[in-house]
């Protein structure tokens, strides 16, 4: 601990930074994400399942790890599920930041290089939403992450696959892929023997066969359905169409690259270009591929044609790990070193804590349907919710492009309803299905409009305006 002080004084100071952040202004879980994790872990918790559910109905995209991971850990803090959650993600990210550092160090024996490598990556705007907010991309890189700096004990790799599996399915099993290559690779061009090969290859067939089986109960349990929904809605689509309006440029993903660490792509890619160098010349091929292990990731990801920011979470420690390389290249030159450290150091304090943005960006807040929602609460025992005109028209352009998949129209386009309200919701999109609900309403039966539909409600007399929140209307 005294030898790697920097780094450990730089995570329990970030870890507390974030948390008086969440603390001084805590906010509600932000519509779609958020509060989707948050609703079906807490379902899981009611119900007991270990398979995802959202309002009673099987969610067959994911695997269940995420969820009930937030579910667990707002049921033992059920007072402010909004602040134990994030700080339980916030906790991931800081066990994300001790592997990077520990992975980087570990291949260059460099303090600085792979404290600086942390503390730049820490403080791109991807990487601090992910760390402030719910999501599955921390517990994906986190797996990752372990069975790399782990991989030669087997039990402890095998754990950090699971996690990687059973958070984001197949793309859990990226370092496997990776790994199995090298071996393969090192088989092809001879710099080891076929039994060598055996041995290396055997324990990365036996972990993914252990974490094959959860596909195996889930399609004997659910058949075609679960096809469907995991594997062609939630994965062969998201790389052939850009479903669900994540449209975007080719250069989508690097002009976001070049968005979170400027120049120092460039220099990652001379970085690049030096570190293949060595792969002709078959030196090391395991530090070879540690030192690039993710840049496969980033270029399948210019492939995809679905376009989403956080995708790119998992790529920026390795390009900017990969952006000040030369401090490796340069060790000798220690006053040198110390003066890139102080200034990039200096500048993102700067730039952070020093104008505050850091402190002031927030990622949600206590708007129009979180107050519907909770008043809602207390006062209807169902909901019905006309989807905005705006919405509903995307939806209709998106559906005749063939964009949209079996759950799109589960989350309406203020999910957080169904969490704050704690109610059933019914997301509706034509207005005609509408209507025909409001004949014969329930009882206690509630419906949410937005004014550019009040003229929908005009001849409506079993139903009245029970609030106003601003421009949602709640009729019962």
């Amino acid at each position: 601990m005294k030898k790697h002080w920097l780094i450990i004084v730089f995570l329990i100071s970030y870890f507390f930074l974030i948390v008086f952040k969440l603390t001084s202004h805590p906010t509600p879980f932000f519509d779609w994400d958020e509060t989707i994790y948050a609703q079906v872990g807490r379902e899981m918790i009611r119900e007991k399942s270990l398979v995802p559910l959202w309002q009673g109905n099987f969610w067959l995209d994911k695997p269940p790890l995420v969820p009930l991971s937030y579910g667990i850990v707002a049921a033992i803090f059920p007072k402010a599920p909004e602040l134990s959650t994030r700080v339980f993600t916030l906790s991931l990210a800081i066990l994300v930041l001790g592997l990077t550092y520990i992975l980087y160090y570990r291949m260059t024996k460099n303090q600085i290089l792979a404290a600086l490598t942390v503390i730049i990556t820490s403080f791109t705007s991807v990487f601090l939403q992910r760390t402030q907010v719910l999501n599955v991309d921390v517990f994906l890189y986190l797996g990752w992450l372990g069975y790399i700096v782990f991989y030669s004990n087997f039990w402890v790799s095998l754990l950090f696959l699971a996690i990687g599996v059973l958070s984001k399915s197949l793309l859990g099993f990226y370092p496997v892929v990776i790994f199995a290559g090298l071996y393969t690779y090192q088989l092809f061009i001879k710099q080891i023997k076929p039994k060598q090969f055996k041995e290396l290859i055997t324990p990365l067939i036996i972990q993914s066969s252990v974490l094959l089986i959860w596909y195996v109960i889930m399609l004997a349990y659910f058949k075609m359905p679960f096809v469907k929904a995991h594997f062609f809605d939630s994965m062969i689509k998201r790389v052939t169409a850009s479903i669900e309006s994540h449209f975007g440029k080719r250069t989508f993903y690097i002009d976001l690259l070049f968005n979170q660490l400027g120049a120092l792509v460039i220099l990652s890619l001379a970085s690049i270009a030096y570190i293949l160098r060595d792969l002709f010349k078959k030196k090391n091929l395991l530090a070879i591929t540690l030192s690039l292990f993710f840049v496969p990731w980033f270029l399948f990801l210019n492939l995809t044609k679905t376009k989403i920011d956080w995708y790119i979470y998992p790529i920026i420690a390795q390009f900017a790990f990969l952006g000040i390389y030369f401090i490796d290249l340069i060790k000798k030159y220690k006053l040198l070193i110390v003066v890139i450290f102080l200034i990039t150091v200096g500048t993102i304090f700067k730039n952070n804590i020093l104008n505050k943005s850091l402190l002031n960006t927030y990622y949600s807040s206590y708007d129009n349907s979180y107050m519907l929602a909770v008043h809602s609460k207390n006062v209807c025992s169902s909901i019905d919710v006309l989807v905005d005109s705006g919405s509903r028209q995307t939806h209709d352009t998106l559906k005749g492009m063939g964009l949209l998949i079996g759950t799109s129209e589960w989350w309406g386009n203020h999910p957080s309803i169904v969490y704050y309200s704690d109610k059933k919701v019914n997301f509706v999109y034509e207005v005609g299905q509408f209507k025909d609900l409001l004949v014969k309403p329930k009882t206690n039966e509630c419906f949410v409009v937005n004014e550019n539909d009040l003229s929908l409600l005009s001849n409506t007399r079993s139903i009245k305006l029970s609030k106003q929140f601003k421009d949602l209307y709640l009729y019962k």
